[in-house]
């Protein structure tokens, strides 16, 4: 019975790979990326960071509803809307990543 062999391409990534270390050059071959949040987080961090932004989406409405044109403050516009927006938009991510949709 013939033995199969290995295409010496083939047998050349084996010996390259073998362990995660590079027998050519002696370095440690590449890990693949991780999340550095658990994947189990990921609901629980959506539902918090998108409440969150809701409530200070709300603030926002409330504030201009509430105050008029003399009193309102372009600062404190900007600020509340730049922090909601960011909030809502990491509960977007992660409500996407927790639903499987890999962005």
């Amino acid at each position: 019975m013939v033995s199969p062999q290995i295409h010496p391409t083939t047998a050349n990534l084996i010996a390259f790979f073998t362990n995660g270390l590079c027998y050519f050059s002696g370095e440690k071959a590449a890990t693949p990326i991780a999340s550095p949040i658990p994947v189990a987080m990921y609901p629980t961090l959506s539902v918090v960071t998108l409440a969150i932004g809701l409530v200070i989406t709300a603030f926002f409405f409330i504030y201009e509803a509430t105050s008029s044109r003399k009193n309102r403050s372009l600062g404190k516009e900007l600020a509340t809307a730049a922090v909601a927006s960011v909030f809502l938009g990491f509960g977007s991510l992660f409500l996407l990543l927790a639903s499987g949709v890999y962005v």
